[in-house]
């Protein structure tokens, strides 16, 4: 199985002639490299986390592109997709307990959470919110145009033998039944400035085999800042020598 990261918390998974595409997102920060449109292009699905502009706004100018994909996601991110012009025909509703296949891929969907903004990080996103308003403006009234409504899934899936479990917020929920030990966890690395500590009892839980981190990067600023993947991973090591960490970079593909 190969894994594609694109930034933020766009992800691409091939298996033989399956290819599916998570959150795709073109970047807001013109200091990071532009996301390259035709990396978006001819995949047989795309898998929607939740209904967060980062992870939903780009999906109806990528299904414009290509008219044969469908979409799977919840039931709010389906009503915005709908709003933006996307047949309904071309979106697959799916809620907790769902399992499904797509080509080579079989995909189950488990209930997960968004992670809480905690006051530091706010405080840190703030100043530079009211600094460049009008660049900031545009985004906060998509945070409100596009809501998740705690409709957050986390999939797993499964190809040639491996299990990869795709978080596209932390957050996990303690009556759900995630794969015990997955080959590969993809964890969004994001969103509060105590995620390490928060982290710990998500990865001690799951324990997977390796993992693999996305959604760090300055996104789109000044409501996101560069998250310290590098330093959690140095933490880490030292209380989980035996779990391999992977820092992605943007376009390189990772063989699992």
């Amino acid at each position: 199985m190969k894994i594609t990261w694109f930034g933020t918390a766009s992800l691409a998974l091939e298996s033989g002639d399956t290819r599916i595409l998570l959150d795709p997102f073109f970047r807001r920060n013109k200091k990071l490299p532009p996301t390259n449109p035709e990396v978006f292009w001819d995949y047989n699905a795309i898998l929607i986390t939740h209904g967060h502009f980062d992870h939903l706004m780009d999906v109806p100018r990528v299904m414009r592109a290509d008219p044969e994909v469908v979409a799977y996601c919840t039931k709010t991110p389906r009503e915005s997709l709908i709003r933006a012009g996307v047949a309904a025909r071309r979106i697959h509703t799916v809620e907790d307990g769902d399992q499904f296949s797509i080509g080579d891929f079989t995909i189950k969907v488990h209930r997960g959470h968004h992670i809480d903004f905690n006051m530091e990080y706010i405080t840190q996103v703030v100043p530079s919110c009211i600094r460049q308003f009008t660049k900031s403006l545009p985004m906060l009234r998509y945070l409100k145009k596009l809501p998740e409504n705690s409709e957050i899934v986390i999939y797993e899936i499964r190809a040639e033998s491996k299990t990869v479990l795709i978080m596209g917020s932390y957050g996990i929920d303690a009556m759900a039944q995630y794969p015990e030990s997955p080959d590969l966890l993809i964890f969004p690395y994001a969103g509060n400035t105590n995620i390490p500590s928060i982290a710990a009892g998500c990865i001690r839980a799951i324990h997977p085999k390796q993992i693999f981190f996305d959604h760090f990067d300055d996104a789109f600023p000044p409501l996101t800042i560069r998250m310290d993947v590098e330093g959690y991973c140095d933490m880490l090591r030292k209380v989980m020598p035996d779990v391999k960490l992977h820092i992605p970079i943007e376009g390189d593909t990772f063989t699992l």
